[in-house]
């Protein structure tokens, strides 16, 4: 005997749209699914079915199989349809047979037609509910829809005809058009409409009768010069829709009535619009409006007196009398007379409503209570989380106040905005100083300062403060000054790829470093806000993180040395250089820390390990790291380079002119390859890691460029700022592509189309743009009354450097587009680092050019 396998499957709801069911037969068994609306109780006795041998059958909610007698069985809303021998029958939800297996075809669409099922016999069509109960006799040429009440079919005639489902009883009158809802029917006999549930209750004498329009206050795509009368589709079924309000018009005079026949608003009206979704319907006589409160509990409605009607919202409508502005609850009750200014008044922020009086505004609370009286030229909320507080304005003042109307910050300054949980405050020109509150209204900080502002760094809770002399200070958490003496610097620290990114996640802390007035660096950790160590380090080069610490090179005088985190001296400050270029990235020394570093004696460079033992000895004129995921170094004896493993042992005998950094580039096979870039007597091979070469040679020479995106800028200003275009020229020889670029930036890395790659042609157009720019903007002729370009954008705005999608790009936390010019954005912004070095993505661009 085969195996059944039983699967439980809950379905929350499934509609059958089929009228006429056509079954293929499927062979074989399947697996048993029960099947089962929510809730336990369905569970436990909603039948499943199963399949075997070829035929299908019932198992109840307790796992007890019927017989398998059936060719099909399929599910409905209502319980199961059942196919034996070409002939349809319905079961009930629990698998028992409630009808003869004698029909045609049997149909279930609740959504049409309305509960029940619809069976066809011998070319007839009738109705009959899941327990076998005839609905409506087989008797009709077409069941067109139905609902709880009524049901749409066509005569032996064709003819549309309407059927009372309790009584069996056809309506008297053709019917010309119909539209059913679940708890209504609109028809229309004669040329009049009436509506119908299992009765007349409206009689046939209405020019229309259908759903309000929308309000067009919310909804614009009506009109104020709409129609009324909307245009449906013959016949409109919709019997799973409830409802409750309608629409009757006679002549050009509208209603509004209840869905069981009650009048609300006589058909008087010139309109009835619909709000229901914000809690009202309104009418409009006369241009005058009067409201229906669809959530009152004694169906509350207005006179006809108003001069519109509206709401922001959810909760609460405003309506204007006299062209003055009230306010009622959706249950009806006025809680603000009308006696504020129409053109403003709304819900606001959870607190209450804004309003004006006069051209003066001010806060009611829920209930209309006046919380801030009416006497300020503007009133408005802050976002620190404190609803309790407004930013108020009198003429050009700013001031803060509480919902008790009580002055917690004058209103006496320019503009107040936020800082870090914090108010900031600046005074008005000509001599502009910042300060701080607190939302108490204690001063944090005087009113005496050039800028103040938060880091940049994400989750950083440090408020820097600028001085007018250009020093700096910074406020912790709680408020405190970090320094007696104020700094003369702060910033970013490159890491080991040469980047400067805060962004970056960091298990051991972001850091910045500080600098003194007499030059002396020194460490800042951004998460504790407390100085790590003092500034007394000459210089703060680079850092690395493993996953225990933070390294940082510095220099002290002349010598050279690695700290850690905390200050302490890792590798002696006795160095006369040192690099961590790509440190980090060793994925071997991750856990024991076993890193190796470049650092030079004299003339001679070789690598330490972090216990300043010996890994390679001081015989190099040159040693660099060019490889990340493995310790690959170039170093030269002499004039020449090799390719050496940590070892000191070369990877390939041959010496280069020069060697680029390792890059991983995808194989035909589409394995990853470590390659770089060779160069000897002006022509160029590819190596990868093994030491093997993968072309042959091609004349080419390396690419010289800026290492990062701040010496590519500070070199841009200096080119700008010179006489002459010497500088100029070799800036653009540095930022356009070159043949060694190229070989690794395929594609357009912003369009993934194909990529312009005439090397010549886009240096001359990145020297011709450039050079009109430095004339006509940089250095404008302001005898014509233009200032030109506003330099600040490049030279007052911190450039971050950071993985974007695979790309080492530029970012901004201020300016991103460089300034107010459209060329500087296509120059500078997106600029890509490939291969160690920053190029301008100005020609990967559609249009390559300056505006």
């Amino acid at each position: 005997m085969k195996k059944i396998y039983f699967y439980i499957t809950f379905l929350v709801s499934i509609s059958a749209s089929a009228q006429v069911i056509e079954v293929e037969e499927r062979g074989g068994d399947y697996p048993v699914e029960v099947v089962a609306e929510p809730g336990y109780e369905y569970q436990r006795t909603t039948a499943g079915t199963y399949r075997e041998k070829g035929k299908s059958g019932f198992v109840s909610a307790d796992n007890v199989r019927q017989e398998a007698i059936y060719d099909e069985i399929r599910w409905a809303s209502d319980g199961f349809i059942v196919r034996q021998n070409k002939l349809f029958g319905i079961a009930n939800k629990k698998g028992e047979l409630t009808t003869k297996i004698e029909f045609d075809s049997i149909g279930s669409d609740s959504y049409k037609t309305g509960p029940g099922f619809v069976v066809k016999k011998n070319k007839k069509y009738g109705k009959i509910s899941a327990n076998g109960e005839v609905l409506l006799p087989i008797a009709y040429a077409k069941i067109i829809g139905g609902n709880l009440h009524v049901t749409l079919v066509k005569n032996k005639k064709d003819e549309s005809q309407l059927i009372f489902n309790k009584q069996n009883k056809s309506f008297s009158k053709k019917i010309e058009y119909a539209a059913l809802y679940q708890n209504v029917a609109i028809i229309k006999a004669d040329g009049k409409f009436g509506l119908l549930n299992d009765k007349v209750i409206l009689p046939l004498e209405y020019d229309s009768i259908f759903i309000p329009r929308k309000n067009p206050n919310y909804n614009p795509i009506y009109g104020n010069n709409s129609k009324q009368k909307i245009k449906i589709q013959n016949p409109l079924l919709q019997t799973s829709h409830t409802i409750p309000y309608l629409t009757v018009q006679k002549k050009d005079k509208f209603g509004l009535i209840e869905s069981n026949g009650t009048v609300i608003y006589p058909t008087d009206n010139d309109e009835v619009l619909s709000a229901d979704s914000f809690g009202y319907y309104s009418v409009k006589k006369n241009n005058l409006c009067g409201i229906y409160f669809i959530g009152s509990k004694d169906k509350k409605k207005t006179e006809i007196v108003f001069d519109k009607v509206f709401t922001d919202g959810y909760g609460a409508i405003m309506a204007s009398k006299d062209k003055k502005a009230g306010i009622f609850t959706l249950q009806g009750e006025q809680i603000a007379p009308f006696e504020y200014d129409n053109d403003f008044i709304a819900q606001y922020s959870g607190i209450g409503y804004r309003v004006a009086k006069d051209k003066k505004r001010g806060i009611l609370d829920r209930q209309g209570k006046v919380i801030v009286p009416p006497i300020y030229d503007d009133v408005d909320t802050f976002s620190l989380g404190n609803r309790e507080l407004l930013n108020v304005k009198q003429g050009e003042k700013h001031g803060v106040i509480n919902l008790q109307g009580e002055i917690i910050i004058p209103v006496e300054f320019e503009w107040i905005g936020e800082e870090n949980g914090m108010f900031k405050v600046v005074t008005s020109e000509p001599n502009r100083k910042f300060g701080l509150y607190d939302k108490n209204g204690k001063i944090i900080v005087p009113v005496e300062y050039n800028w103040i502002t938060d880091s940049d760094t994400p989750d950083s809770k440090l408020t820097i403060l600028k001085a007018f002399d250009g020093s700096y200070n910074f406020l912790n958490q709680k408020n405190e000054l970090l320094f007696q003496e104020r700094i003369a610097e702060y910033g970013y620290i490159l890491d080991e790829s040469n980047l400067k990114n805060p962004f970056a996640s960091q298990r051991n802390g972001n850091h910045l470093f500080i600098k003194s007035k007499d030059g002396k660096f020194g460490l800042l950790n951004e998460s504790t806000q407390q100085v790590v160590f003092p500034m007394i380090y000459d210089e703060i080069l680079q850092f690395f993180e493993s996953r225990k610490q933070l390294y940082f090179s510095v220099r002290k005088g002349k010598k050279y040395g690695l700290i850690n985190k905390d200050g302490k001296e890792i590798i002696p400050l006795k160095y006369d250089g040192i690099s961590i270029d790509f440190v980090g990235y060793y994925s071997e020394a991750n856990d024991n820390e076993n890193y190796s570093v470049v650092v030079s004696k004299g003339n001679k460079m070789g690598l330490v390990n972090l216990n300043n033992e010996i890994i390679l000895p001081f015989k190099y004129d040159n040693l660099q790291r060019i490889s990340r995921l493995n310790e690959l170094y170039k170093a030269k004896k002499g004039k020449y380079y090799q390719i050496i493993d940590k070892n000191g042992k070369p990877i390939n005998s041959s010496q280069f002119d020069e060697v680029a950094n390792f890059e991983y580039t995808d194989s035909f096979s589409g394995s990853r390859i470590n390659q770089a870039l060779t160069f000897s007597n002006g022509k160029m091979r590819v190596i990868d890691s093994d030491g093997n070469f993968i072309t042959s040679e091609t004349p080419m020479q390396p690419h010289k460029g800026y290492k990062t995106f701040d010496e590519l800028k500070w070199a841009l200003v200096k080119a700008l700022d010179s006489k002459d275009d010497i500088l100029l020229k070799e800036f653009v020889d540095k930022i356009a592509p070159s043949d060694p670029i190229l070989h690794y930036l395929k594609q357009n890395i912003f369009d993934k189309n194909s990529l312009y790659t005439n090397v010549e042609l886009v240096k001359e157009k990145y020297f011709k743009d450039l050079r009109e720019f430095k004339y006509q903007e940089w250095n404008p002729d302001k005898r014509y009354g233009y200032n030109g370009y506003n330099r600040k954008s490049l030279t007052h705005v911190t450039d971050y450097t950071i993985y974007d999608n695979g790309i080492v790009t530029n970012k901004r936390a201020d300016d991103w587009a460089f300034g107010d010019t459209r060329f500087m954005e296509k120059l500078l912004r997106n600029a890509v680092k490939i291969n160690g070095y920053w190029i301008s993505s100005y020609f990967m661009k559609r249009y390559f050019d300056r505006y």
